[in-house]
């Protein structure tokens, strides 16, 4: 069903995205939708929260290693990968959703090793970090799509990542 979701977004609205839409797509029973799912917007943060896992597994070697430019190159690569999935999720998404979707990443990333400098409050590191995440993409996918990754990556890491890391930055 989320991959079903994602193929729709490609082409459609999120708003216009029904039950019945993503259960003929995923060659299921409209009513199996029902028992998974109670609405779209439930299993869009499901599938949100899936993205989540697998951006974060990405990126965990090089945020381990400590190394920024590498855990930014992996974010962006994979991003750029899947580039219409996510143009799809950042177009269709009202300001409520973004905030909503936000605090589903939040609570996924906040279960992952603590990598942060202790003087840092976790909570609202984290909140900066996946709002500034999202504008970024936002600004990259919708505003600068021809932009370079590897220059996106660069952005990213310089005015998220590294600024985490308490690394000054140039």
């Amino acid at each position: 069903m989320r991959r079903a979701l994602l193929t729709l977004l490609d082409r459609t609205p999120l708003a216009a995205i029904t039950g019945a839409m993503i259960a003929e797509q995923a060659r299921i029973g409209y009513a199996t939708f029902f028992r998974h799912y109670a609405d779209v917007h439930a299993l869009l943060v499901d599938t949100v929260a899936t993205i989540t896992d697998e951006l974060a597994e990405a990126m965990m070697p090089a945020l381990l290693s400590a190394d920024s430019g590498g855990a930014a190159t992996a974010l962006i690569t994979a991003i750029a990968a899947r580039r219409p999935m996510f143009t799809a999720l950042l177009s269709g998404a009202g300001d409520a959703l973004r905030a909503e979707l936000a605090r589903a990443v939040i609570a996924r990333i906040s279960a992952l090793p603590d990598l942060l400098p202790p003087e840092l409050p976790r909570s609202l590191a984290l909140r900066i970090s996946v709002t500034a995440t999202i504008d970024l993409l936002d600004w990259w996918l919708r505003e600068e799509p021809e932009r370079d990754p590897a220059e996106v990556a660069a952005l990213f890491d310089r005015l998220v990542i590294a600024r985490l890391g308490g690394k000054a930055v140039r």
